[in-house]
């Protein structure tokens, strides 16, 4: 489906498994469980094996953040190649499931330099309000019934890259159950794309990369909006299989942030205030009794 060859050495990291029993191994990563819900406590450096279903991982604004420099990035290219090409794959993924895997929620989370942002592979996920920047692929989409949503995706090699290989015994269809919608596709060399095919299959229906009206903001859509709605009059082309037939004029996501945090010195300041206050005090009571 996919390759990646590199000209630049592969930096090793290790693997955070979630595993089916709902353990974090290693368990010492900034990643807090509380049941079914995994919260960043800060920013992680090492890729993550999802290995347990119907779990909500919660970025809370931090970053997951992988190996790659800018220069291995633009050394390295994936592209979609035929059913029967004989590939080897020395990527980096950030989030990757295990085949088993299903109704993943992914949100609030930076994903940033690796290879591939994040693998959804499997069925039923949802991936919103999160970022994927500086990667090579920032979402790599290859299972029915995902909702992705209100996601930035700003300079990668690719935003967004459908790898549907075999969908009810036809190669190469996407899921008509699939929703694309209010992400923000930002300055992407490739914004989306696929399957890098010497023709195009016309026996497959053309795919429109909206739902229920909404499309998605694309940084070089150059369309008009007379009637002031938000959606431009004109739709987005990226091939001639594939469009958007609502583009948005206004980038509806950002990139998640952290929760604010007092500076050191404000709490110093604070403790110090606390201090006197309760010396004050102190004198005032002791002046009191005598």
């Amino acid at each position: 489906m996919s390759v990646l060859s590199s000209t630049s050495p592969q930096v090793t990291r290790t693997t955070i498994f979630i595993q089916s029993d709902g353990s974090v191994n290693p368990p010492n990563v900034a990643i807090q469980r509380n049941g079914d819900t995994y919260t960043f406590i800060g920013n992680v450096y090492d890729p993550i094996l999802v290995q347990k279903s119907g779990i909500t991982i919660d970025g809370a604004g931090y970053s997951l953040i992988g190996p790659l420099n800018e220069t291995q990035r633009q050394a390295q290219q994936i592209l979609g190649v035929g059913p029967n090409a004989t590939i080897t794959v020395p990527y980096v993924i950030g989030i990757d499931f295990d085949e088993s895997v299903s109704g993943v929620t992914i949100k609030n989370l930076n994903v940033n330099w690796f290879s591939i942002g994040i693998y959804i592979r499997t069925a039923n996920n949802t991936l919103i309000g999160n970022s994927a920047s500086n990667n090579i692929v920032g979402v790599l989409l290859s299972g029915s019934g995902n909702n992705i949503s209100m996601n930035y995706i700003k300079n990668n090699r690719q935003g967004l890259f459908f790898g549907f290989e075999q969908v009810n015994g036809s190669s190469g269809n996407i899921p008509s159950d699939i929703r694309i919608s209010d992400n923000s596709f930002v300055s992407n060399e490739m914004q989306l794309s696929g399957c890098v095919c010497e023709v195009y299959n016309f026996s497959e229906a053309q795919h429109a990369w909206d739902y229920n009206n909404r499309g998605n903001y694309w940084s070089d859509y150059n369309g008009t909006d007379t009637n002031g709605d938000g959606v431009g009059d004109s739709f987005y082309i990226i091939d001639l299989l594939n469009y958007d037939r609502y583009p948005l004029i206004e980038s509806p996501a950002q990139p998640p942030t952290p929760p604010a945090q007092f500076p050191l010195e404000y709490v110093g300041l604070a403790i110090a205030v606390v201090v006197v206050v309760s010396i004050v005090v102190l004198v005032a009571r002791q002046r009191r009794k005598t």
